[in-house]
């Protein structure tokens, strides 16, 4: 196979064993001439001369949320080009169920783990720590924690959002967050109320918590949205949050963006299917797929390395839903329509 490929048996190896310092043109000619000849390597017997399985264990909280789904796809793909195989389990939000999955994992010798930990991962920790085995946390950990950890830097990232609504002219905004029991959620309010802060605006900046799914989403954000002294502008930390604010905005007829400006934490493609197009906030999740893995796979080699936390940038996207805020008395016209419509006292136009 080697020689098939143009290249010497150690260069080879290398590729199958996923070392760094074959280039891109030699690992493709190896790779081809592998599949030409049909050759499969057997990981499993050459883990066991490495004490190494070639395996890595992914938790995430979930696969339907599409960040966690876009991470767990580029991992695979790393994963792949590298002749490693991922084992992918879910906590659902479950800090036991997290523990117990990572349990399971251990039990299959994992070489390491990427994890996106739930809200309270202290057990989970703890058996990682005992079990001395590599882990990057991934996505939802703050900068001092014991493991090596990537995410976004999510306080910049939400205080370049709200400075760019503040620069449309909006002074009464909103912004949606799911919960700020999880690191990340916190420090993306932090961003909101820094940026609120300096713009002496923070007595009118508002925090909304209004539930852990869509429809809670919807139901707590609709009476806001309603209210004679609504924002003009709402800012939602996660893509559960969009969802359940765009929800309330019909359930008002309202019209994004003559009536209220949306921005969205987390971009995805179904932003830009059905006009307008939804600004948002980019989380680079190939970048931060890619420095989890760099960071895991390094420490095998050396497992005595001091942690290292990678905070990325997340660039805003923008779009449609974004516009200077609406004239106050067009907004009290429109308001007190929706109200005669939905208590029935509405008059001829």
């Amino acid at each position: 196979m080697a020689s098939r490929a143009g290249v010497s048996l150690g260069t080879a190896s290398n590729v199958f064993n996923g070392k760094a310092g074959v280039g891109a043109e030699s690992r493709r000619r190896v790779l081809e001439a592998a599949e030409a000849l049909g050759y499969r390597p057997n990981s499993l017997a050459a883990g066991l001369r490495r004490q190494r399985t070639r395996t890595i264990g992914l938790v995430v909280p979930d696969v339907l949320n599409i960040v966690f789904n876009e991470l767990v796809e580029h991992l695979e793909n790393i994963a792949l080009s590298q002749s490693y195989e991922v084992i992918i389990v879910t906590s659902r939000e479950d800090p036991e169920r997290e523990h117990e999955r990572v349990r399971a994992l251990l039990s299959r010798r994992v070489d390491g783990l990427i994890i996106v930990p739930t809200r309270d991962w202290s057990a989970t920790e703890r058996e990682m720590r005992h079990h001395r085995i590599p882990v990057v946390g991934l996505d939802r950990v703050a900068a001092r924690d014991h493991f090596p950890s990537v995410a976004v830097d999510n306080a910049a990232a939400t205080r370049l959002g709200t400075e760019h609504l503040l620069g449309l002219g909006h002074r009464d905004l909103a912004f949606v967050i799911n919960s700020t029991r999880l690191w990340n959620s916190a420090a993306r309010v932090e961003g909101f109320l820094a940026a609120m802060r300096a713009a002496g605006l923070e007595q009118r900046a508002r925090v909304l918590l209004p539930g852990m799914t869509e429809e809670e989403t919807r139901a707590g954000v609709l009476p806001v949205l309603t209210a004679a002294d609504r924002p003009t502008a709402v800012f939602t930390g996660s893509n559960v949050a969009t969802l359940g604010v765009l929800r309330a905005v019909q359930d008002a007829g309202m019209s994004i963006p003559q009536d209220l400006s949306l921005l969205a934490f987390d971009d995805f493609a179904w932003l830009t299917v059905l006009r307008p197009f939804v600004s948002a906030i980019r989380q680079p999740t190939e970048a931060l797929a890619g420095h989890a893995w760099r960071i895991l796979t390094a420490a095998f080699e050396a497992p005595d390395r001091p942690a290292e936390h990678i905070r990325l940038p997340a660039p805003l996207i923008v779009r449609e839903t974004t516009a200077a805020p609406p004239g106050r008395a067009a907004m009290r016209r429109r308001m007190k329509a929706f109200k005669d419509t939905v208590e029935g006292t509405a008059g001829p136009p």
